[in-house]
Formats: C-alpha cells, sequence, structure tokens
C-alpha cells in the first residue's frame, strides 16, 4: 500500500523557486490535503509526486521505493486535474474504462471493473453520455472514475472541484472522502479552499512562498493553529497587538491601544514582550453591560450569515472585531449601538509580536 515521502524538495524554473526544503511524510489510506493561497506550490509539489516534473533537488519515495527516473505512468497513482481533462469524443463509459482498455484487459474483467467505477460513482444510468452532455459535477465524477479503474492505490487530486458550483462543490467533497475512505486509497488533494480542505483531509499542509507553514489536524489547525498565518488562513480570526505589562503565576496583563487592557493566560510570556492577541469571531461575547475582561465598542456594521449575524465592532482602542452570534439568540444588536466585548481568556489566542510586522505575516503572497 502506498506511503509518500518527500524529502528535502526542491523545485526551480530559472531563477524561480517554486518550492523549497519540503519534507512530508504521507501515510498509507490517509487523506492529506494541501492548503494555500494561489501561487504557492501546490500544483507544482504533486507534479512532482507524479513525475510530471522532476525535482531540481530532493527526493520521492512511494511505497518505500525511489521514484528518480520514474515515469508518471509506472508510478501506479490516479490523477484528478482541476479543468476535467475528459476525452470529448468517448462517453462515460469509455471515459471510465479507458485505463483498463489500453492495459488490454480482458473484456470480462474490463466490463466488472467499469460497472463497479460507475456503479460507485452512480452514473450507470448515463454511461453513453458524451462529456458536453454532462453537467460539470458528473463531468468531474466521471473524471474520477476513469482516475479510480486504473486500480492504483494512490490518487492525486488537483483543485479537482474548483471549476464546479458552490452547490456541486459541497456535495462530491464528502463523496471524495468516503470514495477515498471506502477503497482504502491514500490520496493527496490540493486545494485553496479552506472549507473543502478542513471537511476531507486526516491532516492538512498549509503552504506559503513555496514553503510548509504547519502540519496538523483539521481540529488542530482551527483550535491551535502554531502561526499567525495559519489562524488568519485557515478559519477567520480578529488580531489585535499588544505589550505585557504585568504577569503572575497564571495571568498575564495585556495593555493595547489607547491604555486599554485584556487579561490572558500567561502562556510563557513575560513583562515587556510585544504579543498579539487572536480570537476566533464565534469564541467573542457581545453584551450590553459592563464584564471581566471586556472593552466597550460601538457596532458599525451588521451582516446576516444564514446560521449566524456577523457584528463589526470597533472598540475604543481603534482595532476592529467582528462578533459572530447565532441567529438563535433572542437578543439583537442594533448598528451604532454601544456594547462591551467580552474576551474569556480560555478563548484567546496568544503569539509573539513579529520582528516584520503583523501585516507581513499574514500576507497571502
Amino acid at each position: 500500500m502506498p506511503e509518500v515521502e518527500l524529502r528535502n524538495i526542491t523545485k526551480r524554473f530559472g531563477k524561480i523557486t517554486a518550492v523549497e526544503d519540503i519534507n512530508v511524510k504521507v501515510k498509507d489510506k490517509e487523506y492529506v490535503t494541501i492548503l494555500g493561497p494561489s501561487g504557492c506550490g501546490k500544483t507544482t509539489l504533486v507534479k512532482v509526486i507524479s513525475g510530471i516534473w522532476d525535482a531540481t533537488e530532493g527526493e520521492v519515495f512511494i511505497d518505500g521505493k525511489r521514484m528518480e527516473g520514474i515515469p508518471t505512468y509506472e508510478r501506479d497513482l490516479g490523477y484528478v486535474f482541476q479543468n476535467i481533462a475528459l476525452f470529448p469524443h468517448l462517453n462515460v463509459w469509455d471515459n471510465v474504462t479507458y485505463s483498463p482498455r489500453v492495459k488490454d484487459l480482458e473484456m470480462e474483467k474490463l466490463e466488472r471493473i467499469g460497472n463497479e467505477m460507475l456503479d460507485l460513482l452512480n452514473l450507470l444510468k448515463i454511461k453513453a453520455f458524451f462529456p458536453n452532455e454532462l453537467s460539470g459535477g458528473m463531468q468531474q465524477k466521471t473524471a474520477l472514475g476513469r482516475a479510480l479503474s486504473t486500480n492504483a492505490k494512490l490518487l492525486l487530486l488537483d483543485e479537482p472541484l474548483s471549476a464546479l458550483d458552490t452547490r456541486v462543490r459541497l456535495e462530491l467533497r464528502y463523496e471524495l472522502r468516503r470514495l477515498v475512505k471506502d477503497l482504502g486509497l491514500t490520496a493527496i488533494h490540493v486545494t485553496h479552499d479552506q472549507e473543502e480542505a478542513m471537511s476531507v483531509s486526516d491532516r492538512i499542509v498549509v503552504m506559503k512562498k513555496g514553503r510548509i507553514v504547519e502540519i496538523d489536524s483539521p481540529e488542530n489547525l482551527y483550535k491551535h493553529p502554531k502561526t499567525l498565518f495559519t489562524a488568519n488562513f485557515v478559519g477567520e480570526s480578529n488580531f489585535i497587538e499588544g505589550r505585557i505589562v504585568k504577569v503572575d503565576e497564571e495571568i498575564g496583563d495585556v495593555e493595547i491601544r489607547n491604555k486599554l487592557h485584556i487579561t490572558i493566560r500567561r502562556n510563557g510570556f513575560k513583562r515587556g514582550d510585544g504579543v498579539v492577541l487572536v480570537v476566533r469571531p464565534e469564541n467573542l461575547i457581545l453584551q450590553s453591560e459592563e464584564a471581566a475582561n471586556s472593552i466597550e465598542g460601538v457596532i458599525t456594521k451588521i451582516t446576516f450569515m444564514g446560521a449566524y449575524f456577523r457584528y463589526h465592532v470597533k472598540l475604543k482602542s481603534d482595532d476592529t472585531v467582528m462578533v459572530d452570534i447565532p441567529t438563535i439568540y433572542k437578543k439583537r444588536f442594533n448598528k451604532n449601538d454601544k456594547v462591551m466585548v467580552v474576551f474569556r481568556r480560555e478563548n484567546l489566542l496568544v503569539y509573539a509580536k513579529p520582528y516584520e510586522g503583523l501585516m507581513e505575516v499574514l500576507k497571502l503572497e
């Protein structure tokens, strides 16, 4: 079964370094997503794994075997492209059974593989249709069936859902994970869509500017990101800069702008340290009355988001924060209302203030 290991992978195109010093191991039957903004090197990395491009430096191992010099068609993998590259002159059946046919499998085996794939993907009823007669979702399902019919245990997915409508993407992302797990495959999935990555992955590799920022489970990346970039890119967060002015054994006092104060769990910081406080919008509380660890502000904007209202609040510190309140809550606030924003210590993430500046660290490029 395929375990994939990348050792010190670097890929250059002339003077441009697309990926640099990448080290990662994907376990057998694991679903790993490579997540990052456009141009961060995600697709380059997958093309190096597949053998479409050779690494400038480093080594690729699949199932413990070094892949140097081994062409794509001998790496025993299925590849699903972003642009749904079906053969336009072949119908669904012929597209899906293309690999068994070129391998000259016996007709009985070809028929069995084809029917299994079409049944698995609910495509049997449209097997005579041609690509131009299919919806985008059906086309991508066909492309997935063609990749799976190779009988490979390693599946590479390069932005497989980005060309589809929102509703179809939502349906197919869960179908993808189900198929990978039911078939016992190892999957490496490239996307810039954080929700897509969170919903399908066992682990996520976060990339920026050709390098790995961090690797962890979706839950850990969301609840306990190790870096400010991840806290910003995975989900949404509020960022407030300050300086620790007092500490005891358990609690730190952070002074933010306009001499306002927020208390935090100490987290190893000491007096005088510059810090960045990070909190998810759903972890803030809005109320009319003053409370412990709260800062006064004014609501400047309200957006209905379906399951919740998003309140934009300008604090007395001149920071603006987003606060998400479920629509089931009876308490409603209005634009220009004065409110208290409560910061619960257990929901505050604290990071050292970056020397290059917060905005520079949060930049996608």
